[in-house]
């Protein structure tokens, strides 16, 4: 056969069979790579390397992906007169080529395998991937005593000098799952094998194009459908998706309401989208006038690593790093204030200090979901001589995305309370469109980026600047949203 699978092509197929077709036969189809893609990618090389400084003596086979061959040919040799451990060896069979993070030789000379990922937990994905490489190296004569799902441990706290790589790290066996599932292997690698050498499967799109990662070919798979689709219906099941396309019902405006299927929540979208008006009950407005002056409109910005940042903290902990806080006067004016750290240490006393007096003794604060919330809890815990004026600020918090839930009900946002849904449809003279930063994952990829990596004193102001907009756009959101409901 023309093609062989790797691990990652198997994992594929399992996802979706037309994935794997495309991903061999028309790669040029792919979604374009993103900046936040290619740092999930870069994080799990960077776990992968100091997940193997836990075992002395490994040695690793340096040939990339490029030079398969070549690595197959130096793992042969290093097999000879084996190491403590191998990292990344190579290896083949039945048309699989796997290359196993860690190979950990035992004292009666099987070895046991140690998966790597930056996860926090075993997922059931990480199963099929442990038992086709151990399917593999069974099947080339390399014989597996246990398989281990390393993972990071989330408990771990970071002295802030070097990682303890024997705490931060979690090896939990997953040699049962992985054994009960490689009976299957032998089977699903020769039909996706034949597969290969056939024409482009038919495959309805479904949840499986989000899960358990989003799909490289979602774009393409999906570009049929119109701008309104009925995928964006919320708790939409493939099954109800099924039968809405047999129906070729793709458009939302399209679907009957007496659709089989449809739950209450589904139907109204169905309904306000045919309707295309807006509906804002005045309940909201009865709601936002019980808020106190001055109102504070404050969002926070947070960064997050696989291995921690700062000491005291855990991995994939978020971190505060900005704040924005715009605030509406009784009399309508509008002042703003900011914070950013703009620096590679702890940013997070400077973050609450400078908070906490913006924020004074007096007004509430509108914030848009429980976030902000959680987020100075952490702090308060963190920093507990901060901790009773946490408190207090906490006590004054409004959540506005509760009130947008309970009272707005708008075409546009199709079934969506996020401020991003939001914000176009109340305020359309306001948008996040063009600004260089406009989501919350950019934002903390791009601080990540400026203040772990090298970069020019103009790179770091620009990337710093475009932080500033986007922040001060949430809370400026918020201002606009809030006086729509209260009618002003």
């Amino acid at each position: 056969m023309a093609h062989r699978l790797s691990k990652s092509r198997f994992q594929t197929g399992l996802q979706c069979p037309k994935a794997l077709w495309l991903k061999c036969h028309a790669p040029e189809l792919a979604d374009e790579t993103d900046e936040q893609r290619q740092h999930i990618f870069d994080t799990g090389n960077a776990v992968g390397e100091l997940a193997r400084t836990a075992f002395p003596g490994g040695v690793l086979v340096e040939e990339d992906h490029t030079r398969s061959g070549e690595a197959l040919k130096t793992t042969e040799r290093l097999l000879a007169d084996p190491p403590p451990a191998l990292f990344e060896a190579a290896f083949t069979h039945g048309g699989v080529f796997v290359r196993p993070d860690v190979l950990v030789r035992t004292p009666d000379g099987r070895w046991d395998l140690y998966e790597v990922k930056s996860s926090t937990s075993v997922k059931p994905e990480h199963i099929t991937d442990v038992a086709v490489q151990t399917w593999v190296l069974e099947g080339a004569g390399v014989p597996v005593r246990r398989a281990h799902l390393m993972h990071l441990d989330n408990t771990y706290v970071y002295d802030g000098e070097r990682y303890d790589v024997d705490a931060l790290f979690a090896a939990e066996e997953v040699t049962e799952a992985a054994r009960e599932f490689m009976p299957q292997v032998a089977d699903l690698v020769e039909y996706q094998l034949e597969l290969l050498e056939g024409p482009e499967p038919d495959v309805r799109i479904g949840k499986h194009c989000d899960s358990p990662y989003t799909c490289a070919f979602k774009g393409h798979c999906h570009a049929f459908l119109p701008e309104l689709p009925v995928t964006a219906l919320p708790r939409l099941t493939d099954d109800l998706l099924a039968s809405l396309l047999e129906a070729n019902h793709l458009a939302i405006e399209d679907v009957p309401l007496d659709h089989p299927g449809l739950s209450a929540a589904q139907r109204e979208l169905c309904e306000l989208v045919r309707s295309g008006e807006a509906r804002i009950d005045p309940g909201a407005a009865e709601v936002l006038r019980a808020l106190e002056y001055p109102l504070h409109f404050l969002d926070f910005e947070t960064v997050m690593s696989a291995l921690p940042l700062y000491a005291g903290t855990r991995p994939w902990q978020q971190v505060p790093f900005q704040w924005s806080d715009h605030i509406l006067h009784t009399d309508g004016a509008l002042e703003h204030r900011e914070f950013l750290h703009e620096l590679a240490s702890d940013p997070r006393e400077h973050f609450v200090t400078s908070l906490l007096e913006a924020l004074g003794d007096s007004g509430t604060i509108v914030v848009y979901s429980a976030f902000e919330s959680t987020r100075l809890k952490e702090l308060a815990q963190a920093l507990p001589r901060y901790a009773a004026r946490i408190e207090r600020v906490l006590s004054r918090l409004f959540d506005l995305l509760a009130t947008v839930r309970a009272y707005v009900r708008h075409p546009d946002c199709l079934g969506s309370s996020s401020i991003k849904a939001v914000l176009p449809a109340l305020v359309p003279e306001l948008s996040y469109e063009g600004l260089e930063i406009a989501e919350g994952g950019a934002a903390s990829l791009r601080y990540l980026q400026t203040v772990t990596r090298s970069c020019t004193p103009d790179e770091a102001d620009r990337t710093f600047a475009a932080l500033r907009e986007y922040c001060a756009l949430d809370t400026l959101a918020m201002v606009r949203i809030y006086e729509v409901l209260r009618g002003e």
